[in-house]
């Protein structure tokens, strides 16, 4: 039997009402079917009256393994049970959608018949930002021209463009701004401050007046290599979108038009003129073809973002530094053509001395009663977060959001481990990585960011048949490093904390602790993926 999706009524004595019956809801397994009534659905009792959509495996009147995928709000829960209970015509015809809805979401796929479908190759690393600026302002709305007697403004046409190109944009993340209220002068620290990868300002040319100016084009600055690539990918794509003429690209100094823009957003930036506003026959090719535009920048955008998704490692990766963590000493770490498995196991010793050097930090700053690291730590903490090439450990690795190196250190880093922390989005010799990536998991282990009551995350290594139990500690820390402690990670809050440390004191398997609760990856391949691979690791301990 397989998770099937359950529409219904959430009723009291944890029972849920569906068009096929009421079925009393559990959070046992099919293997401990025999103890269902026992462990009922605790959001069952919290959502009493409220209709929800539920995943879970029906086992006669039971549903077993449930977790809550949706539900509705409780002032419409009771509108929609009004009409259910009191007006029998529309408790059919809701029962009805319910039952298409349903046959959408989970029904048995319409068959098609085979075709050939050609591969898409899409960046294997994280989704960089890209940052679109809308040109000119609302008040200030830069060139215009007529359509069909009404007048089409740059600023409120790249709007629309805009928007569109955010819904069609696979491989990047997209933030949208405009030089409004801060000026042009304001615009290149604005941007600067969202760090992006990359800069494409959305523009309409204009003429001296004339309105003869026709075609498209595309601007960068002189200096900047990527820039210049970034342009010449727009401006394919522009021109099979709209057919006009090929202008070129433009080279922009900074006096030139637009030219204090380019010079200082530090990323790679270009200037969009797709097509001349002021002529007559290019505004009208542009009003017919919005769609096409809009797609114009968003395949070029998801072009240029693949080209970023790991990128070449950099030498100074590969050079061995100093450490920091135990001085005049030189920890040396073998990661070339390496599995994740073969770097724990080849570097076992130089793994095994560090642990011993970040020990020691961590008894001085912490005292006798620290929480150790231990190599239980590190080989599931590495196996999880570790950074890969074509399946080798890669040093420099770009990771979900941003992270550079192996290991993905968090971008305060130097709250944690000091100012001599290296920068975490930013090239560093593997040793150093790993060396700082380590040391912060030992202050997970030992520093308490809470305070009461819980004092967090200290307190959670120091609870009775978890400290001590190294594999145990490893799994917990796994958890912390995943924020099953966050609750900004629940959909809705709280954090189960007592369900939390009973599963973990009780060696119970990730995805069965995880079932049930409202955590935003509960009941995915994501949770079954990092239970595998935290049983993998601690067979490399």
């Amino acid at each position: 039997m397989s998770t099937a999706l359950h529409f219904g009524r959430f009723l009291p004595k944890n029972l849920f009402r569906t068009s096929e019956g009421d079925f009393f809801l559990s959070i046992s397994t099919l293997e401990d079917v025999a103890q269902a009534r026992k462990n009922p659905f605790p959001t069952a009792l919290e959502r009493e009256g409220q209709f929800a959509a539920i995943k879970g495996i029906l086992q006669g009147d039971v549903i077993l393994e449930v977790s809550l995928v949706e539900a509705v709000p409780p002032i419409t829960s009771q509108v929609l049970s009004r009409l259910v209970e009191e007006r029998s015509g529309v408790r059919s015809q809701i029962l009805k959608i319910a039952r298409e809805v349903k046959d959408e979401l989970v029904g048995t796929p319409v068959p098609v018949p085979p075709k050939e479908v050609a591969l898409e190759v899409k960046a294997s690393g994280p989704s960089p930002l890209c940052v679109l600026d809308i040109g000119h302002s609302p008040t200030d709305q830069g060139a215009e021209g007529k359509h069909e007697g009404t007048k089409i403004k740059e600023h409120s046409f790249n709007k629309g463009i805009a928007e569109r190109v955010e819904q069609l944009v696979k491989n990047a993340r997209i933030i949208t701004i405009s030089r409004h209220p801060e000026g042009l002068t304001n615009l290149p620290a604005k941007t600067n401050a969202l760090n992006p990868n990359f800069v494409i300002s959305l523009h309409a040319n204009g003429d001296d007046g004339s309105g003869t100016a026709r075609g498209t084009e595309v601007l960068h600055f002189e200096d900047s290599v990527q820039g210049k690539k970034l342009a010449g990918i727009l401006q394919k794509h522009f021109l099979a979108a709209l057919g006009l003429r090929d202008r070129g690209l433009k080279a922009r100094t900074a006096a030139d038009r637009g030219g204090s823009q380019l010079v200082n957003t530090r990323a790679p930036i270009v200037i969009g003129e797709p097509f001349f506003i002021t002529n007559t026959e290019d505004l009208a090719v542009a009003m017919s073809r919005k769609e096409e535009l809009a797609a114009a920048y968003a395949a070029a955008i998801d072009e240029y973002a693949a080209t970023l998704s790991n990128p070449a490692p950099s030498a100074v990766t590969t050079r061995e530094v100093p450490s920091r963590i135990e001085p005049e000493t030189t920890f040396a770490f073998e990661t070339a053509g390496l599995t994740k498995e073969a770097f724990l196991s080849r570097n076992r010793d130089s793994l095994n001395a560090l642990i011993t050097a970040i020990n020691g930090k961590l008894s001085a700053k912490y005292g006798a009663g620290f929480t150790a690291l231990t190599r239980a730590d590190v080989c599931v903490i590495t196996y999880i977060e570790c950074g890969l090439r074509g399946g080798l450990v890669d040093p420099d690795h770009r990771h979900s959001e941003g992270e550079r190196g192996m290991l993905p250190l968090p971008s305060n880093i130097r709250d944690w481990n000091g100012a001599d922390a290296p920068v975490w989005d930013r090239p560093m010799p593997v040793a150093k990585n790993l060396e700082h990536f380590y040391l912060y998991l030992g202050h997970l282990k030992n520093k308490d960011v809470s305070g009461a009551p819980r004092h967090l995350y200290r307190d959670l290594f120091k609870l009775d048949r978890i400290s001590g139990n190294a594999v145990r500690e490893a799994k917990l820390l796994a958890g912390v490093v995943h924020g099953y402690f966050y609750s900004g990670n629940y959909r809705p809050g709280p954090v189960p904390f007592d369900r939390l440390i009973r599963g973990y004191q009780n060696d119970t398997r990730l995805s069965t602790m995880m079932n049930g609760t409202t955590y935003v990856h509960a009941g995915t391949s994501v949770i079954t993926g990092r239970e595998a691979n935290i049983d993998t690791a601690l067979a490399l301990v």
